[in-house]
């Protein structure tokens, strides 16, 4: 049996300008996964096997921690005069080489039962590529031919690893009927390993990511957005972001289902009453966050309210700001789930059922099972959270948290070490094994199927 992927959907992101012209940025999701008996005996061998040189690159680069950058060290980097093209580029080399080796490293020693899988192969494979590519720039003089070709370079890393994610849902997938493990069994072994490896695997991706669009916008390699330091905004507009993504996540909803929920939303401004509230964040990240909470309120809401479609209860958002905190509570009456389920919101590959499409249309409302998972994700990357309260038979509220002040928003990274191997083989340990230091105490499980 082979795992299949498909239906993507690009949604253009439009951000807010001076005088309200919009820029558009495109921001891919996945949104089906199809099984294809036929084809699972087909597969392609992929190189995972590293020379000498790169074992010993790997082992010198993850004896060094990744270096956490705060969102205000960002805007400073990339203020005009404050670095030079050539001085992003000898950081950016080193740190991208630092955060890869903990990722490789960690890939490496990911559950046997997922590392077998042709896909999980596919992604290390190409990891190697770009990692085996960056230490040729290791000891390369800053000079305007070798950032030209780092660039190059970039531009191709990006290209290569942006179905990173999908291939990996087709490997847990392909490991899930192979073994017949439940991906959504919290006291499973595995399940709680793969949990653990894909969230630090996806949070260095983001990392990456972060690194490679701030050194392209901010050095002219990329299109500039008015007023934005790199994919920054200092003065993200909320309420901006959020209508959109209900604006873009309605827009589907009416595409299979005709109706879709209306948007009631009130904003708090402890610190500026009179004024909407702000952020220094990334754009990008914040539309990615209500639009995953956005599409799951909506399909919630249509399924429980499947006989009165044309009067469909609102989705209630209150934008609210502190001192030091900002909430998006996004509230929706679409009848909630049972306390067990409510646990499961965050599993990789755990999805519900939707109602059938009234349309032509598919349902791509509901998908991968990735949606709240990878948002919860960005929520943490700098120092969020994104938490979940449901009501049997009533609703769901969806709290995104972020940082207000951009000094606290820093960087959470995954750092490889002995601890972090001993949790891949899901055993306890109570030392940090994050750049943020925060840790906690696991218990010993057990494997959910006899292997």
């Amino acid at each position: 049996m082979v795992i299949k992927l498909g239906g993507f959907v690009s949604f253009l992101f439009k951000r807010p300008v001076a005088g309200r012209r919009m820029k558009l940025e495109s921001i891919a999701f996945a949104t089906d996964i199809h099984r294809n008996r036929d084809c699972y005996s087909l597969s392609r061998a992929y190189t995972t096997t590293i020379s000498d040189n790169v074992g010993k690159k790997l082992e010198h680069f993850t004896r060094i921690s990744p270096s956490p950058i705060s969102m205000a060290e960002f805007i400073e980097r990339g203020q005009a005069g404050k670095m030079s093209s050539a001085e992003s580029y000898t950081h950016l080399v080193q740190e991208a080489l630092v955060r890869l080796s903990h990722m490789i490293s960690e890939m490496r020693q990911f559950p046997k039962e997922l590392a077998e899988q042709e896909e999980y192969k596919r992604v290390l494979s190409e990891y190697l590529i770009t990692y085996t590519k960056l230490l040729n720039f290791e000891n390369k003089e800053a000079n305007a031919k070798n950032i030209s070709e780092a660039v190059e370079l970039l531009i191709e890393r990006k290209a290569r690893h942006k179905e990173t994610v999908p291939s990996m849902a087709s490997a847990c997938m392909a490991m899930k009927y192979k073994y017949g493990v439940s991906l959504d069994e919290e006291d499973c072994a595995l399940t709680k390993s793969v949990q653990y490896c894909l969230d630090r695997l996806y949070i260095s991706r983001i990392s990456l990511n972060m690194l490679t669009n701030q050194h392209l916008m901010v050095h002219g390699y990329k299109k500039p957005i008015k007023h934005q330091v790199g994919v920054i905004d200092p003065r993200t507009n909320l309420e901006e972001i959020v209508r959109h993504a209900y604006s873009n996540a309605r827009f589907m909803c009416e595409k299979c289902y005709i109706n879709a929920p209306k948007l009631e939303l009130k904003t708090h401004n402890l610190t500026d009453p009179e004024h909407s509230v702000l952020v220094v964040h990334v754009p990008s990240h914040i539309y990615h966050m209500s639009f995953e909470v956005m599409k799951n309120a909506m399909q919630a809401t249509v399924n429980n309210n499947w006989g009165k479609l044309d009067e469909l209860p609102p989705i209630k958002v209150l934008i609210c700001q502190s001192d030091n905190d900002i909430t998006i509570k996004i509230s929706d009456l679409g009848g909630g789930v049972d306390r067990a389920s409510s646990d499961k919101m965050f599993k990789y590959l755990y999805s519900t059922s939707p109602k059938v499409s009234l349309t032509k249309e598919s349902v791509p409302l509901s998908g991968l099972g990735y949606g709240l998972p990878l948002a919860r994700l960005y929520a943490r990357y700098f120092q969020g959270d994104i938490k979940a309260a449901s009501y049997e038979n009533h609703g769901t509220d969806i709290y995104i948290y972020l940082r207000a002040l951009a000094k606290e928003s820093v960087e959470q990274l995954p750092i490889w070490s002995d601890t972090a191997s001993s949790k891949i083989s899901a055993t306890s340990s109570d030392i940090s094994d994050w750049t943020s230091h925060s840790s906690t105490k696991e218990k010993k499980m057990s494997y959910c199927f006899s292997k």
